[in-house]
């Protein structure tokens, strides 16, 4: 459950209307020993996702497309248990911004969900480390809203460090590399 409420936590998303330049911002960072070419296929493509986020998923990258992902390895993608996520908009190797525009069954901030989005800035720190900084918006002084941010603020660490382990793993799998 955690897996799937941590990719909602990430991909978050509202009208831009409802934004206001001093609303709260819940903002998680990290540093992993990849290239910035590594995270940006491991946010982009199909076979990215599917190494960190979930068995079962599939993007269209582009700005509109979808970002589909089912942590029930023995369901289908669109099932009820499915996260759909919209591309907002991207500036590549840069950033990412999402929307989540269908919730799996059970999730209890549909409704405070609904007002928030997320943004993924991407930058190299070196040739084989990259930060990745996650920037939730959205959030209100509701109740749900607060709680909802509470358990992201979990859940924004532990996908990441999932997307960590999958590029270490791929990154050992495939030999040392030399650089800076």
């Amino acid at each position: 459950m955690i897996r799937v409420v941590a990719l909602i936590c990430i991909s978050l998303a509202a009208p831009c209307l409802l934004a206001v330049a001093d609303e709260p911002r819940e903002v998680f960072e990290i540093e992993i020993d990849a290239s910035i070419d590594e995270v940006w296929s491991a946010f982009t493509t199909t076979d990215g996702i599917k190494s960190w986020v979930a068995p079962l998923a599939e993007i269209d990258f582009k700005v509109g497309g979808k970002w589909r992902a089912n942590y029930n390895a023995e369901g289908n993608l669109g099932d009820s248990t499915t996260i759909e996520n919209t591309i907002l908009a991207y500036d590549p190797k840069r950033m990412i911004s999402l929307k989540a525009t269908t919730f799996p069954e059970g999730f209890a901030f549909v409704e405070a969900a609904q007002n928030t989005w997320s943004v993924f800035y991407f930058s190299s720190v070196s040739e084989l480390r990259t930060k990745i900084t996650v920037v939730g918006l959205g959030y209100t002084d509701s109740e749900q809203s607060q709680k909802m941010r509470a358990f992201f603020k979990e859940a924004n660490e532990y996908s990441l460090k999932e997307l960590e382990k999958a590029l270490i793993g791929n990154n050992a799998q495939s030999g040392p590399k030399t650089g800076t």
